[in-house]
């Protein structure tokens, strides 16, 4: 395995202290706080909302989940 390889396996979405998983495959990105989603539907309750990202997808705001 490369190094790259290695680092895209470990420092995804999944593996990140920030990411909430919402199904098998995509959750949500708690880094920032909620932003705008418009008014796409009347039966919304609210209109704001943490940005859905893939388990395998990565940024550069990367934090490992805690040990603990």
């Amino acid at each position: 395995m490369t190094d790259e390889s290695r680092e895209l396996r470990e420092e995804n979405c999944v593996q990140c202290r920030y990411f909430k998983s919402t199904d098998a495959q995509n959750g949500t990105c708690r880094r920032f706080p909620p932003i705008f989603a418009g008014e796409s539907s009347p039966r919304e309750t609210h209109h704001w909302r943490f940005p859905v990202v893939s388990l395998h997808a990565w940024c550069g705001e990367f934090r490992p989940q805690s040990s603990a």
